[in-house]
């Protein structure tokens, strides 16, 4: 008998003593326990290679093919572009869409001259300061006057580039764009092969 309430008084102390240290241990109402400190990770950086909000405005002399015959018209033009879409930017090389514009007025025949529309191409990285841009689409054009006709082109431009910047996106250009293609007026005074602008000029690119 004396086993039995030695073993008992062994268990109640055994119980008392795990009671108490929950006790101890406890958070008074209204707590809790403190959470390690986790850092969070670091959000991703943005690739500057790939953002399309940037756009390049510019002005230069120009020569329109004036309808009919194509005469030539001297003059000045005012072109844009923006990226649709750009690749991935590799060391040297890289895809680019865009839709491209141009505006103009021959001085001669004093009609005023426009183009517009989507292009495919490239861009070369030769350095990090030089480079070779190179682009060809389809456009609209339109010439407007004494004899306004619209018309369709084939498109082409490009130019050598200068990334004199530390942010990527601002470029300075020496830049060319051409539009080659036929009016839509039926008569034999439409010169088709050759109606459309050339100009030449310099050019710039910033981020919006």
């Amino acid at each position: 008998m004396g086993t039995s309430v030695i073993g008992s008084r062994l268990v109640v102390a055994s119980l008392t003593a795990v009671a108490l240290t929950s006790v101890a241990h406890a958070q008074p109402p209204g707590m809790t326990e403190p959470q390690p400190v986790v850092d969070a990770p670091a959000p991703a950086q943005p690739d500057e290679g790939r953002d399309i909000d940037r756009v390049m405005f510019g002005a230069g002399v120009a020569v329109f093919a004036n309808y009919p015959m194509s005469i030539e018209d001297p003059g000045f033009a005012l072109f844009a572009s923006r990226p649709l879409w750009l690749g991935n930017r590799y060391r040297y090389w890289q895809w680019v869409a865009e839709a491209n514009a141009l505006v103009g007025f021959g001085t001669e025949k004093n009609h005023a001259y426009a183009g517009a529309g989507p292009a495919f191409g490239f861009n070369l990285y030769l350095g990090s300061v030089f480079g070779l841009e190179f682009r060809w689409g389809a456009a609209g054009i339109l010439q407007v006057g004494a004899r306004t006709e619209p018309g369709i082109a084939v498109s082409g431009c490009g130019g050598y580039v200068f990334r004199l910047w530390h942010d990527d996106r601002k470029r300075l250009k020496l830049w060319m764009q051409e539009y080659m293609g036929a009016y839509f007026a039926p008569d034999p005074g439409n010169d088709a092969p050759m109606a459309g602008a050339f100009s030449w000029g310099l050019a710039y690119e910033q981020p919006l």
